[in-house]
């Protein structure tokens, strides 16, 4: 019994020695163990945005140590690690790493899917230049990004969070008068990637108050005089002055602030010389709102010299008609102006040898204006005190108007004028009768061929008369004659 069970295990012992002979062949050496690849899998972000560098690792399972291949698109690279940098916008990206163990040949695949985004980037705020206390001003906020961007603001006053809000734009009102400016922050955020960039805007709560000009108002010609305009203005105001038809520009300071919560005031000083009657004007202008006030006053001045005419005679065309330059200590530096502009001796319009006469012989009608007398006396030339001068004239060209004939018993209306300064008194002739006033009813009742008209014209103040005349044909449609 004991000689058969040997005899039976030996031969099965060579059957299973033989076997295993077998199966070590298929599969390589087993004897040095090698395994895998298993537990192949792809490290790194789901989400690549554009421009960003990016590092990708393929683990696996190997023995010996697994090669690595890298496929995205018809790009193939060796290696555990792979770098990825997208330079432009594309769809979703897939990356393949394959693994292979270099002794048994056997291969693993995995892959792994990437969304690419863009941005943010190019983040701006748009909105008004300045804000006003207690109005709405409304900004947007704006940047580039793929699929989409959410946007959040703060507002920030004086190093403080004031407030926090979400959304594309926001409405902003300064909460108090005090407030000199806010800063906008806002936050554009990819809405996949989660990337974000920011922008900040700093704008000023303008404002530009109490503007006044400081200054001797009674001053005398030809003389400098120092001016102070000054106001209340957030950030700052510049300052343009006019006087005698010109834009000046002074020296702009700025005043310090004695107390907290005192807003900064600005002065500007100017130096003029009175040269004219203009009153002197101050405009404050805010430099980011561009919004103004004005300041103006009135000098009284005091001239040394003035034009007066050389008797009691009003002024009339036609007749003789002087002006006096009174003052002058200095006659030769006389020049005499019209209008502004500079009067030449003429026939008509002579001067006496020491210039302080003007004479006008004869004055007509046209000499009307401002007359000034400009008298240099150690310096700069000093205008006189003006004299605007009227003249007196007519009548002329008197004219009578309305139809050029009568109908019997048809009422006619007839009116006078003439030229005149001051305006004239006109009196008309009609049947041996005067009649005044500048118009004229006619009726005729009677057959008559031809009605005769007179008006005269008179200036009370010129002594002048004229007179014009009219012969009107009459008609009676219902009077045959016989």
């Amino acid at each position: 019994m004991v000689h058969c069970s040997v005899c039976v295990l030996l031969p099965l012992l060579i059957c299973l020695a033989g076997f295993s002979a077998s199966k070590t062949e298929q599969d390589g050496t087993m004897g040095d163990n090698s395994y895998g690849p298993s537990s192949v899998e792809i490290t790194g972000v789901d989400v690549v945005t554009v421009g960003i560098l990016y590092g990708f690792e393929c683990l696996a399972e190997c023995n010996p140590a697994c090669q690595f291949t890298w496929t995205r698109g018809n790009e193939t690279s060796k290696g555990q690690q792979m770098n990825l940098q997208l330079q432009h916008l594309m769809p979703t990206q897939i990356l393949t790493c394959t693994a292979v163990n270099p002794a048994t040949g056997r291969l693993v695949t995995v892959q792994k899917k990437l969304q690419v985004t863009e941005g943010p980037s190019n983040v701006q705020i748009s909105g008004p230049p300045s804000l006003t206390f207690d109005a709405v001003s409304v900004f947007t906020c704006s940047a580039d990004c793929y699929p989409s961007c959410s946007y959040s603001w703060t507002v920030i006053v004086e190093d403080q969070t004031i407030s926090k809000t979400e959304g594309k734009t926001i409405s902003v009102t300064p909460y108090d008068s005090t407030v000199a400016s806010e800063t906008l922050v806002c936050v554009a955020e990819d809405t996949v990637s989660h990337l974000y960039i920011s922008s900040s805007l700093k704008r000023w709560v303008t404002s530009q108050t109490d503007v006044s000009i400081k200054g001797t108002t009674t001053v005398t010609m030809g003389k400098q005089y120092t001016f102070l305009c000054s106001a209340t203005c957030i950030p700052y105001c510049n300052y343009t002055w006019n006087y005698m038809g010109k834009t000046l520009h002074g020296d702009l300071i700025q005043l310090p602030i004695l107390h907290q919560g005192e807003k900064p005031r600005f002065v500007s000083y100017m130096e003029i010389t009175v040269g004219d009657y203009s009153p002197l004007t101050c405009k404050a202008i805010n430099a980011v709102s561009q919004a103004t006030i004005t300041a103006t006053i009135n000098l009284a001045i005091i001239d040394p010299f003035s034009v007066v005419p050389t008797s009691q005679a009003l002024p009339v065309a036609g007749k003789l008609f002087s002006l006096e330059c009174t003052g002058s200590q200095n006659p030769a530096s006389i020049t005499w102006l019209k209008d502004n502009e500079p009067i030449s001796a003429s026939k008509r319009v002579h001067f006496s040898p020491d210039h302080i006469t003007m004479t006008f012989s004869p004055l007509l009608q046209n000499d009307g204006g401002l007359y000034q007398c400009v008298v240099a006396e150690g310096g700069t030339p000093i205008p006189s005190v003006p004299y605007q001068m009227q003249v007196n004239y007519g009548p002329n060209n008197v004219v009578i108007s309305g139809p050029d004939s009568l109908e019997i018993g048809v009422k006619a209306t007839f009116t006078c004028s003439a030229e005149c300064f001051p305006s004239c008194s006109f009196t008309w002739t009609l049947y041996g009768k005067n009649i005044t006033g500048s118009t004229i009813d006619i009726t005729v009742n009677r057959h008559i061929l031809k009605e005769f008209i007179s008006c005269k014209a008179e200036n009370t103040i010129t002594g002048m008369t004229a007179t014009v005349n009219e012969t009107l044909s009459v008609s009676d449609p219902g009077w045959c004659g016989c």
